[in-house]
Parts: C-alpha cells; sequence; structure tokens
C-alpha cells in the first residue's frame, strides 16, 4: 500500500501561473463560442433574406442571438479575471524578488 504523505505545498507563484493557464484556455474556448455563434447567427440571417421569414427562423435567430451575447459576456468576465490574475502575479514578483516592474530578468 502507497504510503498516504502530503504533497508538497504549491508555491504561490506557481498557483497563480496555473490559474492563468486554466483561464487563458477558458479564454480560447469561449472565442471558438463566439466564432460559431456568429457564423451560425451569419447563416440563419442569410437563409432570411434570401428564403424570407418564418416563425421558426425568427425564433431561431433570436436564440443565436442571445446565444451569442451571453458569449460575449462571458468573455468580458474571464478578461476581466485574466486582469486580475496578471495585475496578481505581476505585484508577486515585484514584491517578492524586490525587482521593480519593467526590471531585466
Amino acid at each position: 500500500m502507497a504510503s498516504q504523505q502530503n504533497p508538497m505545498p504549491i508555491p504561490e507563484r506557481v498557483r497563480l501561473v496555473i490559474a492563468l493557464t486554466e483561464v487563458n484556455s477558458r479564454y480560447l474556448r469561449g472565442e471558438n463560442r463566439c466564432a460559431g455563434a456568429e457564423i451560425e447567427l451569419a447563416c440563419a440571417l442569410s437563409c432570411e433574406k434570401h428564403e424570407g421569414a418564418t416563425p421558426e427562423r425568427t425564433r431561431d435567430i433570436a436564440q443565436l442571438r442571445e446565444r451569442l451575447s451571453a458569449s460575449e459576456s462571458e468573455l468580458l468576465a474571464i478578461e476581466a479575471e485574466r486582469d486580475w490574475l496578471e495585475n496578481e502575479l505581476a505585484n508577486f514578483d515585484t514584491t517578492g524578488s524586490g525587482k521593480q516592474p519593467g526590471d531585466l530578468q
């Protein structure tokens, strides 16, 4: 049976870098969702223009617009989280190492 030791604690800077990496990954997925919604909306609007409006098409376009808006709002929230993490990391690096922002590494 393997011994159950407590893993070594993760340094704060590493935690920040891991969190920033996860946020960047979520942001990329969010960009893909936005792009997909934009493409679907453009296609639906093109169909409506060429084939005419139907109740189903109108409903689908409204849902696509809502989905795009929600995806854009999600991206804004992720950007705010990323900005916060970047600032935390910069502050950590500045205060933790005695370096000033802009110092060469």
